[in-house]
């Protein structure tokens, strides 16, 4: 271990108790996605604290604050997003969720502790670096939006940010572990709302009426051939129909329905292609019952796609952080969950990667669960790794 990495983990162990407080202050005080009005505040202050000059309201409630060292060199961002979920927190921790219905329940809370002793490790380093160190953090990653309105506003402007890096906690993962690919990491996702119209009678008359059930239910088992004819096999993708409408009376035939759910792939092409399949289907279905039918597509995430350069450079430095070699695992095939750092990614090369946060012992519980409890000794591996990342893309010295 050289002298620097030596630095890197004294640093970050001596703030290992601060970064695990503002985790559990994340925790306790969870907020919705564009509405992290106290969320951005406290972090606005601790940056002040450490000396940085911060910038407010980005993307809505988003913050960021640059590390500058006045030194020529390149231009970085890191980012963690700050928004919880309308989940009711059951995991009797002392510092459960305060707000009845709100919880931190896909890790964020994490990622902004780790983030702020990324700050605040790289402040005390700031004489090895040179060029510019951002740290972004984002509102609305779970509402489909936030990381394109922080782009909006200039968050990888002035100076351009060269490379972006983020993390994930990741349960299914052991703590003192990271999960990273090179290319699709997750999946790019649509959602869709299917409206099925009929014409309503009397159930004693079906003959003078169109029932949009029946067009609806066969448009469903239709639906379930998109996959199998129209994707390759060795294809990552699924298609699901998660909620199904229609009808008031157990007398009358509804003349509507409506359905909605969720495309999931890696490839743009391959989700155009299942569009285009479901909206030939949906049409000539329903009108081949009598009725019409048509379907709209909301756009999701774009598939994280980490760039082979960064994804190297991430491994080597959780290499140097990790104690086994074998603690990086290489993923075989992209998670089908989504991530809006996608965004970025669009813009800048970039790499994220999945920080193992099993509990040891007990229950980690899972993303999106209402028992999620991560490992926060995953917190200290986390900053090393971005402090590492740091040195190597901004280190002065040339030591790494």
């Amino acid at each position: 271990m050289g002298e620097l990495e030596k630095k890197i983990r004294e640093l970050a162990e001596q703030n290992q108790e601060k970064v695990i407080q503002w985790r559990r202050h994340f925790h306790r005080c969870p907020e919705l996605s564009f509405e992290e009005f106290d969320t951005s505040d406290y972090i606005a202050r601790q940056l002040q604290d450490m000396g940085y000059e911060v910038k407010r309201n980005i993307g809505g409630t988003g913050v960021f604050a640059d590390l500058k060292t006045g030194r020529p060199g390149r231009a970085i961002a890191f980012r963690a997003d700050m928004d919880a979920l309308p989940i009711l927190e059951e995991t009797g921790l002392d510092f459960e969720s305060e707000k009845a219905g709100l919880m931190h329940g896909c890790g964020h809370d994490g990622h902004m502790a780790v983030l702020l002793g990324t700050a605040q490790l790289l402040q005390s380093l700031a004489g090895d670096l040179c060029g510019t160190v951002r740290f972004i953090f984002q509102p609305g990653e779970e509402a489909n939006g936030g990381a394109r309105c922080v782009i909006n506003d200039g968050a990888l402007k002035n100076p351009d940010i060269e490379g972006i890096f983020g993390l994930h906690m990741m349960p299914d993962l052991p703590c003192g572990t990271i999960g990273i690919r090179e290319g699709h990491l997750s999946a790019t996702d649509d959602e869709f709302v299917i409206h099925i119209h009929g014409k309503s009678a009397h159930s004693s008359e079906p003959e003078v009426g169109v029932n949009a059930i029946v067009a609806a239910s066969h448009v469903v088992t239709a639906l379930d051939s998109v996959l199998s004819n129209n994707v390759g096999p060795f294809q990552v993708a699924t298609f699901s129909i998660c909620q199904i409408q229609g009808g008031e009376a157990i007398n009358v035939i509804p003349d509507s329905v409506e359905m909605k759910g969720m495309i999931r792939c890696v490839e743009k092409s391959d989700k155009m292609q299942i569009r285009r399949r479901m909206e030939a289907i949906v049409e000539h279905t329903a009108k081949a019952f009598g009725g019409s039918g048509e379907i709209e597509f909301i756009p999701g995430f774009p598939s994280v796609n980490n760039d082979s350069a960064l994804t190297r450079l991430t491994v080597e430095a959780a290499e140097r952080v990790l104690e086994h070699e074998d603690d990086v695992y290489h993923i075989e095939r992209p998670h089908l969950g989504s991530e809006d750092f996608a965004y970025y990614q669009e813009e800048v090369s970039g790499a994220m990667f999945m920080l193992g946060c099993a509990q040891e012992t007990g229950e980690t519980g899972s993303l999106h669960s209402p028992i999620l409890n991560i490992n926060e000794d995953a917190l200290l591996y986390g900053v090393r790794i971005f402090a590492e990342i740091a040195m190597s893309m901004c280190g002065r010295y040339g030591c790494y």
